[in-house]
């Protein structure tokens, strides 16, 4: 006997919250501000973030992703600006707290055209869009339903931030929350920036 549409689609919710009650139960917080890089380069000024490279060996996942009106959006069409890429999702508390900085990024690489791209994990259209609406938010905005871009980008921890230099080349990642308003941030990027344009 076969099921119907609507108990395949109520199964398929309850797998994507228990999916995602899982990955909370994971959540790892990021490190302290006085954490250290794998190099022994302090990250003191940068927020309590990890700061890790891209491995030039690692291949660039592909990303295409509807947007909050159903658009298709590609990273691929992005080439020839710098990107940041930032997973989060509306349940994450350092995800909402660190979303107004990076409108401030985004205006403060505006000559660069950087462009802020985040990308929810896992949840529905109308509530993130509550949630961009209610922070008067102006990010480009996709949703990664079913968890598979975050799966094949390696995040496991939220926040985790990417930048992307304007090849579509990932230069580093950022895992937990940054103060991406913040001097010493944007002079990190700043220079990251620099060296590839």
């Amino acid at each position: 006997m076969g099921l119907t549409e609507g108990v395949l689609a109520q199964r398929r919710k309850v797998l994507s919250v228990l999916a995602t009650a899982a990955l909370c139960a994971s959540y790892r917080p990021a490190l302290t501000a006085s954490a250290v890089d794998k190099d022994g380069a302090s990250n003191s000024g940068l927020g309590g973030a990890r700061w890790l490279p891209w491995s030039a060996s690692r291949a660039t996942p592909a990303l295409r992703l509807p947007d909050l009106e159903g658009r298709l959006w590609d990273l691929a069409d992005e080439q020839g600006r710098p990107l940041v890429l930032n997973f989060w999702a509306t349940w994450c508390e350092p995800c909402r707290a660190e979303m107004a900085s990076f409108e401030v990024l985004q205006k403060r690489f505006a000559a660069s055209r950087l462009k802020v791209v985040a990308v929810n994990f896992r949840e529905g259209r109308e509530p993130v869009r509550r949630f961009v609406e209610s922070q008067h938010l102006a990010l480009a905005c996709v949703r990664d339903s079913y968890g598979e871009a975050a799966q094949a980008w390696g995040v496991q921890t939220f926040p985790s931030t990417f930048v992307i230099n304007p090849a579509g080349r990932p230069l580093l990642q950022a895992v937990g929350e940054v103060d991406w308003g913040s001097s010493a941030v944007q002079q990190k990027l700043q220079a990251l920036l620099q060296a590839v344009l």
